[in-house]
């Protein structure tokens, strides 16, 4: 499978069906090298997305 950016919603949300299907991929083999590179894509696509606020240290 080609693996494009995640630029929105839909392509994050295909991302993950994705990730699905491909959880349980042996070590070593192209399905585990596509779930590694997807995994990373969907972790740069929540952090400009989704971000986590830092906590407030006054509390």
């Amino acid at each position: 499978m080609k693996i494009n950016a995640i630029k929105t919603e839909k392509d994050y949300d295909l991302a993950l069906e994705r990730v699905n299907a491909l959880f349980e991929a042996k070590p070593e083999t192209n399905e585990f090298r596509e779930l590694e590179e997807l995994i990373t894509l969907i972790e740069k696509y929540e952090e400009i997305n989704y971000p986590i606020p830092e906590p407030n240290q006054n509390q």
